[in-house]
């Protein structure tokens, strides 16, 4: 948005926004150039003691600026909608199943999306997750060189997501360029053509499973049962695109994330090293020093939270980074400590739409860091390569790593 924008924005300011609570701050480009993404939102949130904040951006909304309230927001469905859950919102989006419905219609079609990645399935998929990040490190380690983010992160989670859905590992590459401009662009229209390109290309092949089903997700999709009676069409096509676009995009962004860090952390790197023991705990406090989602929830209702208020049809941006790395929450929230206790994150979502994929994300993380520790435990971000640079969005990303080693 430029100045011009902003300053146009900043005149049609809703009348029940106080002038002390309205912001110009970027949830999708927060960090002044130089500064590091994640720091930028801690800055933010100590830059006032207010519990929300308004800004005239993507058609305006409120920021969520507490962690506590964060939360209550995600678990509050009477008050606050799923509906419209990303910003800026579109006029007519794609239907995307449970992600977009509130109770009670929401738990229907979200029940085979947890039973399709329930603890038994992720338990079962464990050897062929673990084989494949054994084959691609075997491939990287004699080069000395990489992108880890084209060569690993970008190929495991989605590989391995591809596989469940019994969907060709050769599209990996087109979905993901589809996945990618649905969280990242900022056009809404261009969001939602993304979405439609997925959906297109799932029909004929939701088609194929209603003929012929076998037990991978999207024949669960299509054998659902909703509201005691079998799942439309036009409702297994809303989920199945749902659940593309969350299998092809998040965890590939925080292996990023996390892997920048072991790179520039080499105390942190070599205690896992010398004591895998160490890596179940450091899979969470990773979770919740990168959290990378900004979900939005729409005001069902006129009512007022902590001294403001606000009006039925409000947008409120509940970005996962203001609870991850709220020093109320955790103290020191951008150091990165083994053993610190993390009991709660937002990374995954919270509540009822908390992402059913997130025990598999874990265990993509845990077996990536045992893997790629053991057969390059030293390594650093190449000097001669350009930096990674941090792509926000929906879910916020890196471009590129480029890594080496010995």
């Amino acid at each position: 948005m430029s100045s011009q924008e902003a300053t146009a924005d900043l005149r049609a300011i809703p009348a029940h926004v106080p002038a002390h609570l309205v912001t110009n701050f970027d949830i999708y480009a927060p960090a002044a150039p130089g500064e590091d993404f994640h720091a930028a939102w801690v800055r933010f949130q100590a830059s006032t003691d207010q519990p929300y904040l308004w800004s005239p951006r993507y058609g305006g909304h409120w920021i969520a600026m507490r962690g506590e309230d964060l939360i209550e927001i995600h678990a509050d469905s009477e008050a606050f909608s799923s509906v419209r859950n990303v910003l800026p919102p579109v006029a007519r989006p794609v239907p995307l199943g449970a992600l977009v419905l509130d109770p009670p219609d929401h738990a229907d079609f979200r029940a085979f999306l947890s039973a399709g990645l329930s603890p038994r399935v992720v338990r079962g998929v464990e050897p062929d997750v673990r084989a494949l990040a054994e084959d691609l490190v075997a491939a990287i380690a004699p080069r000395g060189a990489c992108d880890f983010v084209a060569d690993y992160a970008d190929v495991l989670p989605l590989t391995v997501f591809l596989r469940l859905a019994d969907l060709p590992v050769a599209d990996r590459t087109l979905l993901a360029g589809w996945a990618a401009e649905n969280t990242r662009n900022p056009d809404p229209q261009a969001r939602n053509a993304a979405a439609r390109n997925i959906r297109g290309y799932l029909r004929p092949v939701l088609a194929q499973r209603r003929a012929r089903p076998g037990e991978d997700l999207l024949s669960r999709v299509v054998r659902a049962q909703v509201q005691g009676r079998p799942i439309t069409e036009a409702e297994a096509l809303g989920a199945a695109t749902h659940l593309t676009i969350a299998g092809l995009d998040t965890v590939a962004s925080l292996l990023g994330f996390v892997m920048r860090f072991l790179a520039s952390h080499p105390g942190h790197r070599r205690a896992l090293v010398d004591d895998p023991g160490l890596i179940p705990g450091a899979v969470k406090e990773l979770i919740r020093r990168f959290p990378l989602v900004i979900q939005s929830r729409e005001v069902r209702r006129d009512l007022t939270r902590n001294g403001v208020a606000f009006r039925a049809g409000d947008l409120i941006a509940v970005p996962s980074m203001l609870y991850n790395l709220d020093a109320r929450i955790y103290p020191d929230p951008l150091a990165v400590d083994w053993r610190r206790s993390v009991m709660a994150t937002c990374s995954f979502g919270a509540g009822i739409h908390r992402c059913p994929g997130a025990p598999l994300g874990q265990r993509e993380l845990a077996m990536t860091l045992e893997t790629w520790l053991a057969a390059i435990p030293d390594f650093e971000i190449d000097p001669e390569r350009a930096p990674a640079q941090a792509q926000g969005g929906i879910v916020a990303t890196l471009d590129r790593l480029p890594l080496r080693w010995r």
